[in-house]
């Protein structure tokens, strides 16, 4: 559990209501609500009592919080001892997923240059496998990857789950429009995807296998905004997380179809190093940063609408 976690649950327990706790804390109401219920998960207990009005503390809830209450004085006392020590600052060394640039370089990077006006920021794209291994070697401080949703990042690691994305195959409005695909009809045509080694990539062709053709890949690069332009223009059929894509100039150009032969979803992860030291906060801010960016999927606003791929 992180200190985050006690000091929200502190905030609603004192303030008996998750909407006031919101406005002491600087947070949204649902990055709250967030941080509580993962509190309860780790202690596997109910903190409040929900029912009730104003929020009341359950049995375990009342023990928790003077729990709570101690460690936070020790932490304040701990924080005291080295007051005189700078905030965060110098070079965060962040990796990040290919398909992940557009969600790092938006929201969260402004909150950490908001927060940490002396840190500096040195992104390094690739994907997630190699980016995993640089930061157990210690190359990268930390790093947002993909992984499939079944997968986890190793044991070593400290990993948060920040979402789970459903990859949706993506097309220009016209093509969307024309007729009810199939994924041969569209292999016809042609893919825009990421090179060999994407996780996208490698599922269509799996998909593709069970009809016979191999992969039409017609056009390939590593700017998820670049191919996003392509497949707006109708060079081809793409395939993209829509949430993960939004923050990018063409996503509104794009229209998503239904696949009922081809299923994928991956989860984005947040990795930090095990040594980061000084720079730990800046890590909660960009988890933070995250989560209010990618809530769960019923915090999350709708979709567009889909065209419909006939099996």
């Amino acid at each position: 559990m992180k200190l985050n976690e006690i000091r929200t649950f502190v905030a609603v327990a004192e303030a008996q209501s998750v909407q006031e706790a919101a406005h002491r804390l600087g947070l949204t109401q649902s990055a709250v609500s967030r941080l509580i219920q993962r509190l309860e998960a780790e202690l596997g207990v109910s903190l409040f009592d929900r029912q009730t009005k104003p929020l009341a503390l359950t049995r375990d809830g009342e023990m928790a919080l003077a729990h709570a209450h101690r460690v936070l004085k020790a932490a304040d006392e701990l924080s005291d001892a080295f007051a005189g020590a700078a905030q965060p600052q110098g070079l965060l060394r962040l990796g990040v997923a290919h398909v992940l640039t557009a969600i790092a370089a938006h929201h969260p990077l402004d909150r950490l240059r908001a927060a940490f006006p002396g840190l500096t920021v040195r992104l390094h794209s690739d994907w997630s496998t190699p980016l995993v291994e640089q930061v157990r070697n210690g190359t990268l401080d930390g790093a947002l990857v993909l992984t499939h949703d079944a997968q986890t990042p190793p044991d070593d690691l400290d990993a948060v789950c920040i979402s789970r994305e459903p990859v949706r195959v993506v097309a220009s409005a016209e093509l969307a429009g024309q007729r009810d695909w199939t994924l041969p009809a569209m292999n016809a045509v042609g893919w825009v995807l990421q090179p060999e080694g994407c996780q996208y990539r490698t599922a269509m062709g799996r998909a593709m296998a069970q009809h016979g053709p191999a992969l039409n890949v017609t056009v390939e690069g590593f700017d998820q905004s670049l191919l996003l332009s392509l497949v707006a223009r109708g060079v081809g059929f793409g395939l993209a997380p829509l949430r993960l894509i939004a923050p990018t100039l063409h996503a509104a150009q794009v229209r998503p179809l239904e696949t009922p032969d081809f299923a994928l979803t991956v989860a984005v992860w947040l990795l930090r190093g095990r040594f980061t030291g000084r720079i730990g906060p800046v890590f909660d801010v960009l988890e933070d940063s995250l989560l209010d960016l990618l809530p769960p999927a019923e915090e999350a606003p709708l979709p567009l609408p889909c065209h419909s791929a006939a099996e």
